[in-house]
């Protein structure tokens, strides 16, 4: 079964940021901005793409979407670091309304729908485990009876951490979290458009059956300066705890990520 993950990088597009600036020079002036852009491929860098490349099925495409506005030399930036990952595509699409456009860019994707697909959405700072896509895909297989029946199932994993990250490496807070945009995958049928991107992650489990997963950590959620949720004001306190040996080794066999590779990342000029 077809695979594909979607990843948005700094695309400006209406509704697609609650920066709160309806204006579109004032959301590109802001998601342009140097020192947010160097915060989000330094995540990018050091948390998401690892969590990509060291998927234990490496059978899916994910695309990266991004707006035709995004500076040249961060263009360069963002093609160069995913040069040596078969999966990454990048995407650049104009301003449009968000959802319709990643919606389209999903759908163009797979083609006239045949057969049934296996979807999910990534942020750029956040990581899933490496084994995300093969349990997505043992899932599907799991679920047959219940998928012929629906047109669509979400499969949700909800453990993991919640992490800060800089010159220091990773600090993580333990975090359970029902229908984040992590870790969350959607299975399709065959002669459905439906995507991941018709539907507000957290509101999933109301306009589809779902199946939770919990026991074992699956998602590594980044919580920095420019998160989106925390421009909001939903800034929840977190106990955040430097990793010892043992959990370094646990985040970088779970994730991908390495402890050693965050500090070298966020220590460079």
């Amino acid at each position: 079964m077809r695979c594909i993950g979607l990843c948005r990088f700094s695309y400006a597009g209406k509704g697609g940021f609650k920066n709160g600036d309806d204006d579109l020079d004032a959301l590109k002036a802001f998601l342009y901005r140097p020192d947010r852009l160097e915060e989000r491929f330094r995540l990018f860098e050091a948390v998401t793409l690892p969590s990509i490349r060291a998927q234990t099925d490496p059978d899916f495409t994910f695309l990266i979407v991004t707006g035709k506005s995004l500076p040249a030399p961060a263009l360069t930036r963002l093609r160069a670091l995913t040069a040596d990952i078969p999966q990454c595509e990048i995407r650049q699409v104009p301003p449009r309304p968000h959802r319709r456009v990643m919606r389209k860019v999903i759908n163009e994707w797979r083609g006239p729908p045949e057969a049934p697909c296996l979807q999910f959405r990534l942020d750029d700072d956040d990581a899933m485990g490496v084994s995300f896509v093969e349990r997505l895909r043992q899932s599907a297989d799991d679920l047959r009876a219940l998928t012929a029946r629906h047109t669509s199932v979400a499969v949700d994993f909800n453990q993991g951490y919640v992490f800060r990250a800089g010159p220091q490496g990773l600090r993580v807070a333990p975090y359970h979290y029902p229908y984040s945009a992590i870790a969350l995958g959607m299975i399709v049928q065959a002669g459905s458009d439906d995507t991941i991107m018709n539907h507000g992650h957290e509101n999933l489990w109301t306009t589809m059956p779902t199946v939770t997963f919990t026991g074992d950590d699956m998602m590594l959620r980044g919580h920095n300066d420019f998160n989106d949720s925390r421009l909001k004001g939903k800034n929840r306190a977190f106990d955040y705890r430097p990793l010892d040996a043992a959990q370094a080794a646990h985040i970088k066999t779970t994730f991908g990520v390495d402890d050693a590779q965050v500090r070298a990342v966020f220590s460079a000029p």
